[in-house]
């Protein structure tokens, strides 16, 4: 079925039509072949018992579908083409029922019809397929009441009506699931784009809580304690005004991409970039119990990927880590036309300056966070001090590991 989509997604093709337009037209071309493939073996097996009106129908819609695609294909119209199709869909199967004499003796193929609101479904609109639909119940009904009032009877021997009950209802379900199994994965295939393109924007977190769930994309936000995380490389003014941009740019690239999947790796949630600052938090979207110790193990981790790489090129300036737990406002701030998920308060601020004190290489964590995380991990106390936007002075400790199963990780 994909081949056959991507063999017909060029017949009249539409410059700057959107990846969907060309699935739903590609898809009723194919379903347009396939019936009219399986309408000629009808048209040919009725004749052959001596029904030829009954044959005649099943033909002259292959006829009809295959000029349709021909005049799509001059024409572009798309929007005739499927007004054409769901009219033959809808039309002739019917036709066929009376001229076979009532649903049992045509062996219920008026099923057929039921593509015409299925397809306008699928390649219209749920409104157009309402519409359809309407019509497909008035000539049930129509036909079901006068189907056999012009003939009651056919030439058909009943093991074959009884071969056709089978065929028409194979037919009828194979189809609609070939169809809709074809239009459902490309529909997942476009959707896993979206997704790994809203990704490489968003935190994976975001992202899930926001597709899982779009009304929290809504303007507004919660207070919520959070652990929070503010690395910056020290030295890095310095670095960059000695390197070409594109190096500069290079180096933050390759910082970011040993980082970015650690804080990933422990459920952290990227608020931002700043120069060759980052920010995470722990405990929002959504919420983890352990948000403290998600944000130690991080910074931990953190610092050893960025050994590695200033290994390689003692030049190249360290990470200095501040985390910090309290309160703060998540949420969505901007306006409809632009917002960013955002962490404010006092836990983010103090994160910020938390990294201000500590040394390359080192993580400083404050009294709230290590409080929820002493029982794993290895402090190193700085005492208290003073920091930018605190009245009063702040408890602060060098993280120098977090315990496991084999004692302290550092």
């Amino acid at each position: 079925m994909e081949r056959l989509v991507a063999l017909f997604g060029t017949v009249g093709a539409k410059a700057g039509e959107t990846d969907d337009e060309r699935l739903r037209r590609a898809l009723l071309v194919v379903l347009a072949c396939l019936i009219s493939v399986l309408a000629v073996g009808w048209g040919l097996l009725y004749i052959a018992f001596g029904e030829s009106l009954g044959g005649a129908i099943p033909l002259a819609y292959t006829v009809l579908s295959l000029a349709s695609i021909v005049v799509l294909t001059l024409t572009r119209r798309y929007d005739v083409f499927r007004f054409t199709q769901l009219s033959l869909m809808l039309v002739l199967p019917f036709a066929l029922m009376v001229a076979l004499g009532g649903f049992i003796p045509s062996s219920v193929v008026a099923a057929w019809a039921f593509f015409a609101p299925l397809g306008a479904l699928a390649f219209a609109s749920t409104r157009e397929a309402r519409r359809w639909f309407a019509g497909y119940v008035v000539l049930l009904v129509a036909t079901g009441v006068l189907g056999g009032a012009l003939r009651s009877a056919n030439n058909l021997p009943a093991g074959l009506v009884g071969a056709m009950f089978v065929v028409n209802i194979t037919g009828v379900s194979v189809v609609v699931f070939a169809t809709l199994f074809a239009f459902v994965r490309e529909r997942d295939k476009a959707l896993d784009a979206v997704q790994r393109l809203f990704g490489q924007y968003l935190s994976p977190q975001i992202a899930r809580t926001l597709l899982t769930d779009p009304r929290r994309s809504a303007l507004g936000g919660e207070n919520r304690e959070v652990s929070a995380l503010f690395a910056d490389l020290e030295g890095f003014t310095p670095f960059t005004e000695s390197r070409p941009p594109q190096e500069t740019v290079n180096a933050l690239n390759r910082y970011f991409s040993a980082v970015v999947p650690v804080i990933f790796a422990n459920g952290g949630t990227i608020i931002q970039f700043a120069g060759d600052a980052i920010v995470a938090v722990w405990n929002a979207p959504v919420e983890q119990p352990r948000h403290a110790l998600a944000a130690a193990r991080t910074a931990l981790a953190m610092q050893r990927a960025i050994e590695e790489i200033v290994r390689a090129d003692p030049t190249l300036p360290r990470f200095r880590v501040g985390i910090a737990t309290g309160a703060a406002l998540v949420g969505n701030i901007g306006s409809e036309e632009l917002r960013n998920f955002v962490a404010h308060g006092d836990a983010v601020n103090l994160a910020a300056r938390l990294q201000t004190g500590a040394k390359a290489g080192q993580v400083v964590i404050s009294a709230p966070t290590f409080a929820l995380i002493r029982d794993v991990a290895s402090v190193r106390p700085l005492g208290r001090f003073n920091v930018k936007g605190k009245s009063e002075e702040v408890e602060a400790f060098v993280l120098e590991g977090i315990a496991d199963r084999s004692g302290l990780q550092p």
